[in-house]
C-alpha cells in the first residue's frame, strides 16, 4: 500500500514537472521578441516535457510493451527536435535581413563560388 502511494506521488510530480515545463516554454515563446530565442525556448522544453510525461506514464503503467513504445517515442523526439530546430533557425537566418542587428553573424561566402566557370 505504501509503495503504491509513493509511486502515485512520483507520477504526480513528474506530470506536474512536465506541465510546468510546457507553461514556461509557452511563456518564453510569447515573451521573447527575437525569433531565434523563441525557437530555442520551444525546442528545449518540448523534449524535456515529453520525457517527464513518458517517465510518469511508464512508472504508472509498469513494464509493458507500452513502455517500450513510449521510450521509442521519446527517442524519436530526441533525434528529430534538434533537426527541426536547426532547419527553422536556418530559415530565419536566410530570410531575415535585419538579423545582424541582434547578433553577430559569420561572414557569408558569395553565392557564386564555382571556380571552374571562369
Amino acid at each position: 500500500m505504501t509503495i503504491e502511494w509513493i509511486r502515485f506521488w512520483i507520477v504526480a510530480l513528474l506530470t506536474l514537472f512536465g506541465v510546468l515545463t510546457l507553461f514556461i516554454a509557452i511563456f518564453g515563446t510569447f515573451r521573447f521578441k527575437f525569433a531565434l530565442n523563441r525557437i530555442h525556448s520551444a525546442a528545449m522544453a518540448d523534449t524535456l516535457a515529453l520525457m517527464a510525461f513518458a517517465a510518469a506514464l511508464i512508472l504508472a503503467r509498469g513494464a509493458s510493451p507500452v513502455s517500450l513504445k513510449l521510450l521509442l517515442a521519446v527517442g524519436m523526439q530526441w533525434c528529430t527536435s534538434p533537426v527541426s530546430s536547426h532547419l527553422l533557425t536556418k530559415f530565419e537566418y536566410m530570410t531575415d535581413k535585419a538579423l545582424c542587428r541582434y547578433c553577430k553573424l559569420p561572414d557569408q561566402a558569395p553565392e557564386d563560388t564555382d571556380t571552374n566557370s571562369k
